[in-house]
């Protein structure tokens, strides 16, 4: 299998990488090719264009962060598209369940096979390879993925037709920021009391509460440095794509809607790109 890789982000640098490691040929594009210069020493292919990408691949994923990319590199700029005809598109990116139908309906019309993919994790899990992989669409495409999807995940889900992986996906983001925010109003909390974090966290950590999120992040606030694992730009895109799916579905979500005014906040006082543990810096203000 000849794999192309479009977007090597925070995310999808570690995830091609794993590919590259597992043996997989391997063409990736970015539309900053300084972000390739890793891949291509380890041996990845360099691809000049996205046509030129399609063209060489047999399944092309695609990591990209907005549906305005996605939809602008993968189809306005692709001139011919029955180049797609008999290719495996796969999305790992965090997108809305009625984009992800968007694509799926477009690439059938190119003949092309549509798998929704999108991945649970931060860049830590990317980098070891154990991100869970959400997948929805033929059952039968996703099972012949399953080896390569196992370059990059140590859990592959599956959720049912197109787009239930990304409605799931979109679930757990959901609960993940509101983790996040919790945790980060818990210990402006504490510290407005005068209370030792170490004293906090070693109560937290060890107790019914605990979890892998709380114990990745919680040296964060300790050190007050928030190097990115997931940013507050992303935060806000993901609650974004939850309100809107929400206001489609007619689901309630009071507290997310509030949620996304914070994190929106951290934009406006200038904590967008930094990890989004920083959304502390608005209590904190």
């Amino acid at each position: 299998m000849k794999v192309g890789f479009i977007g090597t982000g925070v995310m999808g640098t570690p995830m091609a990488s794993n590919i590259l490691k597992s043996g997989y040929e391997l063409m990736c594009y970015n539309r900053t090719k300084e972000k390739l210069s890793d891949l291509k020493d380890n041996g990845s292919l360099v691809a000049n264009s996205v046509q030129e990408l399609i063209e060489w691949s047999d399944t092309i994923i695609f990591m990209l962060t907005t549906p305005d990319a996605i939809e602008y590199t993968l189809l306005n700029k692709i001139k011919d598209p029955t180049v797609y005809g008999g290719k495996t598109i796969v999305n790992m990116g965090t997108i809305s369940p009625s984009f992800s139908i968007k694509l799926s309906e477009q690439f059938n019309k190119y003949n092309a096979q549509y798998i929704d993919a999108p991945v649970s994790g931060s860049r830590k899990p990317a980098e070891e390879g154990k991100l869970i992989i959400l997948t929805s669409g033929d059952p039968i495409i996703v099972d012949n993925l399953a080896p390569l999807f196992k370059t990059m995940g140590n859990k592959i889900t599956y959720c049912g037709e197109i787009p239930k992986a990304s409605m799931v996906k979109l679930s757990v983001n959901l609960l993940i920021l509101h983790m996040m925010e919790g945790f980060s109003e818990m210990i402006n909390f504490a510290k407005k009391g005068n209370i030792d974090l170490n004293i906090l966290f070693e109560i937290i950590l060890s107790g019914q509460v605990s979890n892998d999120l709380y114990r990745m992040k919680y040296q964060n606030y300790l050190n007050g440095e928030f190097p990115v694992q997931g940013s507050v730009k992303n935060g806000i895109k993901d609650l974004k794509l939850i309100t809107e799916t929400a206001k489609e579905n007619e689901a309630y979500i009071p507290l997310t809607n509030l949620n996304l005014q914070m994190y929106l906040k951290a934009k406006e006082l200038g904590y967008e790109e930094e990890d989004f543990s920083a959304i502390i810096k608005v209590l904190e203000g």
